[in-house]
């Protein structure tokens, strides 16, 4: 496993401990929590995608590009209509 990668997981894994610990002690709007969450799959994909595309496994890197493709169209729509019903 490359270091970067490595501490790119860290860094995720970090980024998640204190969305969680803020959404247990503060009330965040359940909108923001939302699309925080949806998009977070597309940066903790992003690494096995490109590994996998590095490596010439097409099957595993047009999977995990899918999932990270869907999850910011989803991240997208969400915040889209978000911004509709609020106006």
């Amino acid at each position: 496993m490359n270091k970067k990668f490595t501490k790119y997981r860290v860094t995720m894994l970090i980024i998640i401990t204190v969305i969680l610990i803020a959404n247990l002690t503060m009330k965040l709007n359940q909108t923001v929590l939302g699309s925080i969450t949806m998009i977070l799959p597309a940066f903790i994909m992003f690494p096995f995608a490109y590994e996998s595309y590095q490596d010439k496994k097409w099957l595993p890197f047009s999977a995990y590009s899918l999932v990270s493709v869907l999850s910011v169209l989803l991240t997208i729509q969400n915040v889209y209509r978000f911004y509709i019903l609020s106006h």
